[in-house]
This record gives structure tokens, C-alpha cells and sequence, in this order.
């Protein structure tokens, strides 16, 4: 399988302190990837850096062979990654409707969002009740699908999700990870941080282990699954 997303040697942190260092992986076409691992150790940062939020101090990363390290975060999302920070950052004053409508503002995405919007419903039924109500009026599980679905009303060929089940009942992150098996199913290219190892273990193709900003362990769903006691020491378990 060729690489959709590569990292060679990426490090990247907030001033003088280097948060992630010297970090490399590749995603391919089609791949869940999921990025675990204690909280402050580096995982909303390296999904910060991919997207252009934050410039790498070093390494290189491409989207198809393209380098991506050196452009703007509008640029970024037109070459097609689409970030999905943590947290609702929605526009609590404006509709569920013209929320998701944001999403769509490439030109590519505007001449299909009649389409993109039907996606968007079909993934989460209650926001076609709800796409004239106001964002601030809805509920956590609720902004968390409105942010999601604006996110993919951008297209994109690489979506990544930062920890979605964030704070959410457990009933509702049974629906949000339905959604996301939706997504992996249909052949999307999907890269999630995710607490809940052993949950998104079951979705993942790979997983990352990150400690203290470098990769202490990659592999398989199955193989986590198989021997989490090797991994308690990291995840808290």
C-alpha cells in the first residue's frame, strides 16, 4: 500500500520547548490510524504541526509526496487534510445548518454540498432535526457531531479527529464511534488521538504509542488487544 500521509523526522513545540521530536510514520490510502498515549505527551501537537497550526523545528511532511511542512493551514486543507481540533469551536450564534455550511467554503466543496450536507445527515440523523436550531443550544455530544460533519463537509482526503469522545456520555460515544466505523468502512483515511486505547484498538489499523513527544510503541489493533499488559505502564492501566 502506498503512503497518503508521511512524517520523516518531524519535531515541533511551543517556543524553546520541543514537544515531539524526531517523530516518522506512514499512513496509507484508506488506513485508521490512531494516536495513544498519556495526556501533555505530545498528540494534539503533531496533529497541530500536520495541519500547519505549528511550523516544525525539523523533518519533513508530505500528502502524496507533496510537502506540506512549508504552507499555510488554508493551504493545507485545500491539499485535502482536514483538522478536527479538540473541543466544539463552533459558532454558537449561527445554525447547526450554516455551522456545517462553514465546512464547505473550497470551491470543490461548495459546488457539492447539497451532496456533502445528505453525508453529513445520513452519519448523524439528529442534526437533520436540529439544523435550525442554534449551536449554543445544543448538547455536548450534539456540538461534538456538528463538528465532526463540518469537518467533513470540507472533504478532504485525510480527516483527523482529535480525541471525539472527549467528555461525552457513554451513549453517545457509541454513536460518534459508529460514525467513525462509517468512515473506515466507506474507505476514508482517518488519524485520531484517542484516550480510550482499548476502544479504538478495535477500529484501528495502527496505533502509536507517544511518550514524552517520540513513539514508544506502533502496532496493530489485534496486537494490542492480544498483550495490553505490555503497554499498562503507558496507558494507565
Amino acid at each position: 500500500m502506498s503512503a497518503l500521509l508521511t512524517l520523516e523526522r518531524v519535531s515541533a513545540g511551543y517556543g524553546h520547548q520541543q514537544v515531539i521530536r524526531d517523530l516518522s510514520l506512514a499512513l496509507g490510502e484508506g488506513q485508521l490510524a490512531a494516536l495513544i498515549g498519556p495526556n501533555g505527551h505530545g498528540k494534539t501537537t503533531l496533529l497541530r504541526t500536520i495541519s500547519g497550526l505549528l511550523h516544525p523545528s525539523g523533518g519533513t511532511i508530505a500528502l502524496e509526496g507533496r510537502r506540506l511542512d512549508r504552507l499555510r493551514p488554508d493551504q493545507i486543507v485545500e491539499a485535502g487534510i482536514i483538522h478536527v481540533p479538540q473541543g466544539d469551536l463552533l459558532f454558537p450564534e449561527m445554525t447547526v445548518l450554516e455551522n456545517l455550511r462553514m465546512g464547505a467554503y473550497l470551491p470543490e466543496a461548495a459546488r457539492e454540498e447539497a451532496r456533502r450536507l445528505e453525508e453529513v445527515f445520513a452519519l448523524f440523523p439528529k442534526l437533520r432535526d436540529r439544523q435550525g436550531q442554534l449551536a449554543g443550544t445544543l448538547s455536548g455530544g450534539e456540538r461534538r457531531m456538528v463538528g465532526i460533519g463540518r469537518g467533513l463537509m470540507a472533504g478532504g482526503r485525510l480527516l483527523m479527529l482529535d480525541e471525539p469522545s472527549l467528555g461525552l456520555a457513554p451513549i453517545v460515544i457509541d454513536q460518534i464511534y459508529e460514525a467513525i466505523a462509517t468512515l473506515r468502512a466507506s474507505g476514508r483515511s482517518v488519524l485520531i488521538v484517542e484516550e480510550n486505547a482499548m476502544r479504538i484498538a478495535e477500529l484501528a489499523d495502527v496505533l502509536h504509542l507517544l511518550d514524552n513527544g517520540s513513539f514508544a510503541w506502533s502496532g496493530s489493533g489485534a496486537e494490542l488487544l492480544s498483550r495490553p499488559e505490555s503497554l499498562a505502564a503507558y496507558l494507565g492501566a
